[in-house]
This record gives structure tokens, sequence and C-alpha cells, in this order.
């Protein structure tokens, strides 16, 4: 064959030559073709998976960190608790030990899985949970952050073997599970530290746990600091197909930016910095919300906002469809108790009812009789309705019935209206009908309106109340319109007239009090997060147009936290994050209000404290009904002007499979379910393809 193309011209050399390309290119396609036709991609074991962070690394031990924080990412994924959090269903399961309940809810025997070990090999006891609970955690020394989240008082932790321990409580606590998703610490390594020296202990920069990962190392180099994990073989759960993690902190994003091409994810991407990080094309944005609120929290006990309508007032005057929106967020709040539905009209923003609620308070407007006189002569000269102003100067009123002689809306499909008559009346006319059921000299008559009896229609129905004396006269008494139609339609209208009264909403100036004093309050909020100094100027423009003056305080992180301890403010924006329990105690309770308590608002409500207390014994379904009571009780007092839920964003590779984010609690429960992770894809045949199946294929290309 190669001799006769030896004999070949020069020209078919080429001509060949092309014609031998062009097949190996269609036999490739065709190869290449069938390969993915009949292949999928199925992530496989193996690869490192490398996360950028900007923070700084505290101490890696359980009971020292903060939720959510980088170091709470690396304790997730080194140590193990009793029990984990479960995103996928949002409930607290089995981890490091099986557990049961008693029937009485007080006490929750453990016992730990045979063979968890420790990361040096070490087999975990009942010593070890010991340890972690008396002799650190109620240790009245201790004061590390885990009891910023959890109250271990009235509970009593006692060994029954090697491997079982039982948690006894003084009453039932529907909440108890969370307490016990602390990560455990080895006895056999700490016991020899005094609990006030735990917190220098080397063991923190080194730790040793019973989690899916091991601690191999940590480095720091220029700000920047890197820990190296790898998977642990002994492990008692599912072994991680990811064998390797690595978490790169930066002290700023810019910083980590310059490092992107290195990253599998990054943490917490700051969303005016999402759209840039997408443009690079190597990273999808897995979007998320955790039990989280940001509020205005309103200090109760402040002279000016002890008064209720006040507070409503700043509730009713908050726009916060345009707040989130000018903030780049999404998700409005209406309640801090996040169990139940959001959606509360008593919140639906309105100026107009918003300075009805301040109409009788001490704060007025300056000359508000004369704008008051102004609106309603201008209102008087462009009414073209005879009947609204002849029922505004008739007296007395007839009709009793529905809705106390008011014009009235309704979805259904028959109405009585009820009344009395002037006395000397012979009979009453409804429209043009005399009912003939009306006796002289009986004041009470009815008239039934239905859909069935053509005299009531969808939409708008006058009905005019005349009254026929002895003579003849026939006199108009009375009138009102029924307005007949869906919910719906009526809420489309409701909130139709809304938006008008509210875009013709004016700036209006400060209320004073009789004394001359303004209404102006100070508010307060943290310099970071960005959001929050944006919010506090928003709000201050929405404020100005019910009569509240506000002055803004940006704060640094020192000065703000002792404007928090002092209680040194009238209005604070922050955010509070319920975690894992959703237990509103610790930021509502009377209890919360003295200096390091959570309760913000200073709120005092005897009726709220003994509902929060009974929701903790409660099971979640009969806790629905406690909370709603709580939040009617919330809705009319206002301790708070509850704003939105952060959104959250995390930039993660193509390459990283298998990894839902359904109901974080906190940002680091993204790691609850690593073991599943896969950071390796390789691509493999279908089930059932052979030779004879590429054959078929070829065959039905043509």
């Amino acid at each position: 064959m190669f001799k006769k193309l030896k004999h070949l011209t020069k020209i078919e050399k080429i001509v060949v030559s092309f014609l031998a390309i062009i097949i190996v290119l269609t036999g490739f396609r065709i190869i290449n073709a069938f390969y993915k036709e009949n292949t999928e991609v199925r992530p496989v074991k193996g690869g490192i998976y490398t996360e950028g962070s900007v923070g700084k690394i505290g101490l890696i031990n359980p009971v020292f960190t903060q939720y959510g924080s980088v170091t709470h990412d690396i304790v997730q994924l080194v140590f193990s608790g009793l029990t984990k959090y479960d995103p996928q269903t949002g409930t607290v399961i089995g981890d490091l030990a099986d557990f049961k309940v008693s029937k009485d809810g007080k006490t929750y025997t453990f016992v730990i899985k045979e063979g968890a070990k420790w990361h040096d090999g070490k087999i975990v006891t009942s010593n070890d949970v010991l340890f972690t609970y008396n002799t650190v955690i109620k240790n009245p020394v201790f004061k590390g952050a885990i009891l910023n989240y959890n109250d271990y008082s009235g509970i009593k932790v006692a060994k029954v073997d090697k491997r079982t321990v039982q948690f006894l409580l003084e009453k039932p606590d529907s909440f108890f599970l969370v307490k016990t998703l602390t990560g455990i610490l080895p006895e056999h390594l700490l016991n020899i530290s005094s609990v006030e020296h735990l917190n220098t202990d080397p063991f923190n920069q080194s730790p040793i746990g019973t989690g899916p990962y091991r601690f191999i190392s940590m480095t720091s180099i220029d700000n920047s600091a890197e820990i190296s994990l790898k998977s642990f073989n002994d492990y008692y759960g599912n072994k991680p197909n990811i064998p390797t993690i690595q978490i790169k902190i930066f002290p700023t994003f810019k910083d980590l930016l310059k490092k992107q091409n290195d990253l599998d994810a990054i943490r917490n991407v700051p969303k005016e910095n999402k759209d840039k990080i997408l443009q690079k094309g190597r990273f999808n944005l897995e979007r998320y919300h955790l039990p989280q609120y940001v509020a205005v929290f309103i200090n109760t006990q402040s002279e000016k906002l002890k008064n209720n309508k006040v507070r409503l007032a700043l509730q009713l005057g908050t726009d916060k469809e345009a707040l989130i929106k000018q903030i780049n967020q999404d998700k409005i709040i209406d309640t801090p108790l996040l169990e139940i539905d959001q959606k509360n009209w008593v919140y639906q923003y309105s100026t107009k009812k918003a300075n009805g609620a301040l109409f009788d308070t001490e704060w007025q407007i300056p000359n508000k009789e004369s704008l008051v006189v102004k609106k309603a002569k201008t209102s008087t000269e462009n009414s073209s309705d005879k009947s609204d102003v002849s029922k505004k100067i008739k007296e007395p009123e007839y009709i009793t019935s529905p809705n106390g002689g008011k014009d009235w809306k309704t979805t259904g499909s028959k109405v009585t209206i009820t009344g009395t008559a002037p006395s000397k009346t012979k009979s009453i006319v409804v429209n043009d009908y005399e009912l003939k059921k009306f006796i002289p000299g009986n004041k009470g008559w009815s008239y039934v309106a239905s859909l069935e009896f053509k005299n009531f229609k969808k939409g708008k129905n006058e009905y005019k109340i005349y009254a026929i004396d002895y003579t003849g006269n026939k006199k108009l008494i009375d009138s009102i319109i029924i307005t007949q139609g869906t919910s719906a339609d009526f809420v489309k209208k409701d909130l139709e007239k809304l938006e008008t009264e509210n875009k013709e909403a004016v700036i209006i100036p400060i209320r004073k009090n009789k004394k001359g004093e303004e209404l102006s309050l100070r508010l307060v909020t943290p310099k970071q997060p960005k959001d929050y100094v944006d919010t506090a100027k928003i709000l201050k423009e929405q404020w100005q147009k019910i009569g509240i003056d506000v002055k803004i305080s940006n704060l640094d992180n020192e000065n703000f936290q002792k404007a928090i301890l002092k209680r040194d403010y009238d209005l604070l924006i922050f955010g509070q994050n319920l975690g894992y329990n959703l237990d509103a105690y610790p930021y509502w309770h009377s209890s919360q209000t003295k200096e390091g308590g959570y309760n913000l608002s200073q709120f005092k409500n005897f009726a709220v404290d003994s509902l929060l207390a009974k929701a903790r014994l409660k099971s979640t379904k009969d806790r629905k009904k406690t909370l709603n009571d709580i939040q009617a009780i919330i809705s009319k007092e206002v301790p708070a002007v509850f704003l939105y839920s952060p959104t959250y964003y995390l930039a993660l590779s193509d390459k990283i499979q298998n990894t839902p984010f359904t109901k974080l609690a906190t940002t680091s429960d993204r790691f609850c379910g690593i073991v599943d992770w896969y950071a390796r894809v390789d691509r493999k045949f279908n089930k059932g393809i052979n030779p004879f199946t590429f054959v078929s294929w070829i065959i039905k290309q043509f």
C-alpha cells in the first residue's frame, strides 16, 4: 500500500492526506458523540476541596467558638457532638451517640456508638461526655461562647456505664437536644488543665476530635492562614468522599479575590461582589437564608417611646418593600417567631395610619389645625358625591346593621339590612321597594338583599332608606353602600388605595409636645455590615413623612457593644440569629433585659413571659398556638420593627457535587453533609453498553 502511495503525484498525495484527516476527524467525532450519549458524569472519591474565607481564626474548640464563624466551620469538621443538626429536615438527630427520651420528657439517655475513636486512636467513653459538660461547661468559672447559645442550668449529667450517659432535666424542654450539638472534648488530653486556663491550652491550636476530618496543620503567611484537614480513616460514620480539605483565610475579600483561581469555593460572598464572581465563569452561587432577622429594636424604656402608639407609628411608617429593594435584599420579616406565618397585615405600610396612630399622643404636628382645615376644605370642594355629603350631615342614623350602618364590604351572597324608623312612620321604602312586613308603630325593620333575588349584585350596591308618614310625605332617612366581591378584589383595591396614599405622602414638620420638645430619636447602628448603615438612612427618610426625626449614630464595634450593654439608644438596628432551636425566650423574656441579656428592646410583659416559658415545654405542633398568642401581643405592643432576613451567597465550583443547602441554621451547617460531597467527577458508560450497542447506534444515525 505504501509502495502505491509512492507512485502518487504530489497533488494526489495532498488529496489523500486531506481525506485521511477528514476520516480521522469524522471517526473521532462519531466516537465522541457515542461516548457522550452513552455515558454520564458521575462523582468519584478523591480530590481536594479548597475554600476561601475572610476573617480570623480563633480557638479551634467547640466550647469557645462563635456560631457561624470561620472557626466554627473547622470545628464542624473536626469535632462531633452527641447529636448533629440535619439541614435537610431542620431537626436534631443522633451523631456520636444514639439516644432515647423518657415518656415524661425529663430523661435523655445517650449511648456512644461502638468503636467511636478520637483522632489519636483512643476510644471515646462516657467520661469524655461528663468531662465536657460537668467539668467544663457547667463549671461556674467557665465563660465560653457556648453559654451565649444554651442554658445548662437545671441539667444533671450522669454516667450509666462506659458508653452510656443520662441527662436529667428538672422539667421537659422541647429545645433540649440543641444543647447536645456541642462537640465533645477529650478528657485524656485536657483533664490536666484547669478550666480557667482552658482557653490558653495548646490543644486549641492543634485539636483532636472525633469528626470526619482530623486536623493536620495551620500555617500563617502575611495575615492569611491555611488550615489543612484529612479524612479520618477510623471515623464511626460514613467515610468522606473527599480525602483532603483546605481552608484558606484572608484578611479582606480583596485579598481573597487575588487567589480565587486556587479555590473551589468562596464563603459568604458579599452581595456587591456576586456579579463579579459570576463573570469569572468558574463558580455557581448557592443562595440561602438563615433563621435570622434584622430589626429596629425599640427601647421601650425610653421616655419618648413608652407610649406604644408611637412605636406603632414607627412600624406603620416603615416601607419594607422599598427598603429591601434599595439594599438588594429579598426576604421581609414581620415577626421574630420564625416558626409561624410571616404575613402580618397589622404591619402593612401606611403613612396615613401611622400619622393616625400619633393623633391622640402628646406629639403633634406644628400648625396642624391649619393643615387639617385646608385639607378638609379641599376635600369638600372636590367632592361630587351628594349622597356622601348628605350622609355626613344627617342626624340621626337609622340603619343599625350591617357594620353599624356604615358602608360595608362582604364576600357573602346575602345581606340583611336592619334599622329603626322615626316616630309617626307609616311605611319604610328601601330604594323602590316598600317593606310589606313593616308594622306602623314598631320601630324595627329589616330588608334582605340577595344575589338570588336580583336586588344585590357584584360591586357597589347603594340602599337608600325612606320613611313615609301618615300624610304621605316621603323622606330619605339613611343610606348605606354595600360592596360585594371576593377577598382578592378587596385586598387589591385596598392595596391600590394604600399605594396612592403612600405615594402622595410628603415630609411633614417634626412633631412636638406642649413643652416644645421635638419627637427626635437616636438610632444606633454598627458601621458594618454596610446594609445596617444604609437601612438607617432609608428609615430616617421614610419616618420624615410621619413627623419623626432620627439622629443616626454609626459606631465602631467597641462603642456599639458598649451602647448595647448600657442600652444607650432609642432605636437600635441589629440582627439576631435564632440558630438551631428558634427559641425566642432569650430575646423577649423580661429576665433578659438586664445588662448582658439579649432583650434589646427592654420589653417586659408578664403574659409574654409566661407564654415563652410555656413554649419551651410544648412539642412543635402544640407550640404553634402558643407562639401565635405571643405574636398577637407583640403586634399590639410593637417592641421592634422587624425588617428582613439577610441573603447569603456561597460560590461553588462545578466540580463540587452533591451539596444541597436547604435549612441551614448557621453558615457552618453547609458542612453537615460533607461526607456526601464529591470533589472529583468521571464519565462512566451506562449500564448495558457493549460493542453491539455501538453498531446499532451507528445504524440509527443513518
